[in-house]
């Protein structure tokens, strides 16, 4: 196998799944966990980015096929968010939706990039769709800098995490069904 142009789509499709759920579950977290502790809340995002940021890396790491830079630049945002939020508490509370907005439009601009890297592959269609949903999300948050109440953040975050979840894991049922449709190769 030709480590550049095949991938081992079984494996591919494991492990998109594994980190849809990861960031999916990390999404309804940042939602429905209460903010009462201002401190907290930088901490709570700080861990919720590293969880995140390891789930990119590592789907980025078993899909191969050219992907991992734009999926290690992925987590290296996001990591780059957990440390300012866990290193500067104090200041991370109040730059918190300044951070989480730019990493957010970030986020959105590789995403629609990797789509039209991968555009050729089918069902591509949900990392556009997630890349919109979470650009438009990051503007929004920089718009609406500094935030009336941290509740904003708290939910923009979490729609971020639970579009990346969604769209990853329909990618990867899509792909899992194309690829239980497709004769063997012989």
């Amino acid at each position: 196998m030709d480590s550049e142009t095949d991938i081992d789509v079984g494996r591919a499709i494991r492990w998109l799944i594994a980190s849809a759920v990861v960031v999916f579950i990390c999404g309804i977290l940042a939602i429905v966990l209460p903010l009462t502790f201002s401190l907290g809340v930088g901490d709570l995002l700080g861990w919720l980015f590293i969880f995140a940021a390891v789930a990119h890396l590592i789907f980025g790491i078993h899909l191969g096929s050219g992907t991992l830079a734009w999926h290690a630049f992925i987590a290296a945002l996001y990591a780059l968010a957990a440390i300012n939020l866990l290193v500067n508490p104090l200041l991370g509370v109040v730059l918190l939706a300044l951070v989480i907005g730019v990493v957010l439009v970030a986020e959105g601009i590789i995403e629609i990039v990797l789509f039209f890297l991968l555009r050729e592959y089918r069902h591509v269609v949900w990392i556009l769709i997630d890349g919109v949903v979470t650009l438009v999300l990051g503007v929004v948050a920089c718009a609406r800098w500094p935030p009336a109440s941290l509740e904003l953040v708290q939910y923009l975050v979490g729609i971020s995490f639970i579009s990346s979840g969604i769209s990853r894991l329909l990618l990867g049922f899509a792909i899992r069904v194309m690829e239980r449709t497709q004769p063997p190769v012989a």
